[in-house]
């Protein structure tokens, strides 16, 4: 099984869902953006996942590592699953 998804960390508290839609969609179809929001802030909580429809676009995307986007250097890497609670 492939894994489509990636995480992004390090994003701007003005981040929304539309914007990585924009930006993330250059890449290829986005089949999936998680914007995780703190409920006390009522702002994104500065990560987020994006899952895609191809494996090439998650390769696309994971070029973004490292860029500027909304003024904040961000980290884009492959999303891996939740580690159990102990």
């Amino acid at each position: 099984m492939t894994n489509n998804k990636i995480y992004l960390n390090n994003l701007n508290k003005e981040v929304t869902e539309a914007l990585l839609n924009a930006h993330f969609s250059l890449c290829g179809e986005i089949s999936e953006i998680i914007l995780p929001i703190d409920k006390k802030s009522k702002s994104p909580k500065g990560y987020a996942f994006i899952s895609f429809a191809e494996p090439s676009a998650t390769k696309s995307a994971l070029d973004q590592d490292g860029k500027l986007f909304l003024e904040k250097i961000i980290t884009v890497q492959l999303a891996t699953e939740k580690r159990p609670k102990k």
